[in-house]
């Protein structure tokens, strides 16, 4: 099995990150390693098939940008406006942070920019921000690296409109800071400083004690202007009504495939299909320490539903899946496998999940 993928949580759907049980993740280009297996294991079970998704894959293509007028110029600090009201935690809205964001207590936020003049104006490149508090910078990590599409997008912004820009504040963060925070924003192409004040209350957590690296320092990491995030009201799905049952083994080498079972249940009396296929995000967490680099990986895959269309009332079926414990990982330490249901741009319930710890042996 390749390597899982890190998502940059990239916003898939601006809107729900991770803000809610419909979150989408950042994922790499699909790809499918071999053909799916159309029949099932003896036992009965749907075999396992590496079939990597994006959230594109899932949900389909979003709307295309807006198109820059002819002379439209980079847009300047000066006429721009901007605020962040809200912060979202990874799992808000019925399901437990869990992993790398419970222990740290992670925020997501999304900036919301406007064009305060009359001209239209273009936004384009990394956005080095920090925070202040009470009009002196906060110390703490601050990063604002994007990949090659998030630099080279081209965000067109007429008179009035808006754009977004997603922060990442990690813990941990124990520090007492004085109000109010501000929020100091470089606009690319040399546009001058953006100050967006912070109306949000929350803050990262504080972890502490056997297992924390006494180094470690709270971030915040700056992505690329997108489209203005767009909220839409997820539909519902019968699918939404599945049980979901993870089952692993207790241990297992360093660098070996690790395969277990998901149980997909059916508590109602009809038949649920499989229409559309749904996705899963499967997730490698480990804590790290002064001595061991973290596991913080995830990928998006879609199910293997060719062997099985339907899940009959009453009834269950049991899916194969494989995940691999990083070569990376020393002996002793424990690995934390989540394995999470996807239904395609629907609503669903925050508890169609689950985990279990592989002790590297």
């Amino acid at each position: 099995m390749r390597r899982l993928l890190v998502p940059l949580l990239i916003v898939l759907s601006a809107a729900v990150a991770c803000a809610s049980p419909n979150a989408r993740p950042e994922s790499s280009e699909g790809t499918v390693a071999e053909p799916a297996p159309t029949a099932l294991l003896a036992d009965g079970s749907v075999p396992w098939a590496d079939l990597r998704i994006t959230a594109e894959d899932l949900n389909g293509r979003p709307a295309e940008p807006r198109v820059p007028a002819a002379g439209s110029a980079p847009c300047r600090a000066r006429q721009l406006s901007g605020q962040l009201d809200r912060w979202t935690r990874p799992g808000t809205g019925g399901e437990t942070p869990r992993g790398f964001d419970a222990r740290i207590g992670k925020l997501i936020g999304q900036v919301d920019v406007r064009n305060a003049s009359s001209t239209e104006c273009t936004l384009r490149g990394e956005v080095p921000t920090t925070m202040l508090a009470g009009g002196r910078e906060i110390p703490m990590l601050y990063t604002h690296g994007i990949d090659d599409e998030g630099r080279n997008r081209v965000v067109a912004l007429p008179a009035g409109g808006h754009a977004s820009l997603r922060l990442d504040w990690s813990g941990p963060f124990c520090q007492a800071i004085k109000e109010p925070l501000e929020l100091a924003i470089e606009v690319p192409d040399g546009g001058g400083t953006l100050r967006a004040p912070v109306t949000a209350d929350d803050r990262p957590g504080c972890p502490q004690g056997e297992g924390v690296n006494p180094r470690a320092r709270g971030t915040l990491s700056a992505s690329g202007f997108t489209e203005p995030v767009v909220v839409s009201t997820p539909r519902s799905s019968p699918l939404e009504q599945l049980t979901v049952a993870v089952q692993g083994p207790p241990s297992a080498g360093a660098g070996s495939p690790v395969s277990f079972r998901v149980t997909l249940g059916n508590p109602t009396d009809r038949p649920l299909a499989l229409d559309p296929c749904p996705g899963y995000l499967m997730e490698r967490f480990s804590l790290g320490d002064a001595t061991n680099e973290a596991v913080n990986e995830s990928q998006l895959y879609r199910l293997n539903c060719g062997p099985l269309t339907r899940i009959p009332a009453g009834g269950a079926a049991v899916f194969e899946m494989v995940v691999e414990v990083p070569a990376s990982m020393r002996a002793g330490r424990e690995l934390t496998v989540t394995w999470k249901l996807y239904l395609p741009d629907y609503a669903q319930r925050g508890n169609q999940l689950g985990v279990f710890p592989v002790k590297v042996a």
